[in-house]
Order: structure tokens, then C-alpha cells, then sequence
């Protein structure tokens, strides 16, 4: 996973500037972050994360950051970093009716992010499947978040679907 962190102008446009030469030279964007409450002589401060190919990424890094400078987007910084590890799990029961905020506290008390959440809802009050991507770093083990998961579920009978 890539983070680049540069500063776009407030214009229409400059988003899709960033994008082009990331997209042209092999690169499947995960996320995009504007700082609007950081702008600083009409500069936003803008994080965007992605991957490129291995066997391409000098050659992709060495095109993006040009295209990128003759473009005059200013690059902050440039953070090669680890892929997070993530799991899929779906929670059956009254998910919301439970607090699914809490549950999302929780989690990220254990260093789990929950980047992801897919539910259908009909009422509230109502038994709903809800689908949950968790991003976890290396530190914490996929047993120890399939425990604090079940320990969650079990308090809060709901019933855990895992793979």
C-alpha cells in the first residue's frame, strides 16, 4: 500500500489531475481524504492510498511522481507501507438494536478498523445480516479478533458468520 500525501489547489478538476497519472500508470486507488479544514493559500492537503504492481513499481513510481510535478501538484510525502490484513464477517441479529456503534468502538479499541459496512434495513427493532469488512494490523492475530468478535456477539446475542 502506497499513501501519498500532496497539496491540491481548490479548483475544479485538480482531483481527477491526481488521479490520471496514478490510474495510467497501473495504480487501483483504495481511498482519497481532503483536508478542507486545512487549506493554506488555497492549497487542500489530500491523502490518497494505493497499490501498484510489483513487478512494474520502480517504473510506475518514477512516471506518477513526474507526471505528477510537471502537473505542479506539490508532494508532501510518500509512505510505502504494510498491507493491512482484513476479514469479511457477518453479524445476524439486532445488530442496530444493540448498539452497533459500541460494537465499532470496541472494535477499534482492539486496534480492528471496520472500513466497511453493508446492511439492508427494513426496521430498526428487526433481525438484519450485516455485513463487516475489518482491516487489522499485523500486531493483532486473526484468532484474537475472531475472540473479541465472539465475545461481542455473545454479550449482545447475535450470531457471528465467518469464513
Amino acid at each position: 500500500m502506497i499513501k501519498l500525501e500532496v497539496k491540491l489547489p481548490d479548483t475544479p478538476g485538480s482531483l481527477i489531475e491526481l488521479i490520471r497519472p496514478i490510474s495510467e500508470n497501473g495504480g487501483n486507488v483504495f481511498g482519497i481524504l481532503h483536508h478542507h479544514d486545512k487549506i493554506v493559500n488555497n492549497l487542500i492537503p489530500v491523502d490518497i492510498s494505493f497499490e501498484l504492481s510489483e513487478d512494474l513499481f520502480e517504473v510506475s513510481m518514477k512516471n506518477i511522481k513526474k507526471e505528477l510535478s510537471e502537473k505542479k501538484i506539490q508532494i508532501e510525502s510518500i509512505t510505502l507501507g504494510h498491507e493491512q490484513n482484513t476479514i469479511v464477517v457477518i453479524l445476524n441479529g439486532h445488530v442496530f438494536e444493540s448498539d452497533i456503534a459500541d460494537t465499532i468502538k470496541r472494535l477499534a479499541s482492539k486496534n480492528i478498523r471496520v472500513s466497511e459496512i453493508q446492511a439492508k434495513i427494513t426496521e430498526v427493532s428487526a433481525v438484519s445480516n450485516v455485513k463487516f469488512k475489518l482491516e487489522f494490523p499485523e500486531s493483532v492475530t486473526k484468532d484474537d479478533l475472531i475472540s473479541e468478535l465472539e465475545t461481542i456477539c455473545q454479550e449482545k446475542n447475535l450470531f457471528l458468520l465467518r469464513s
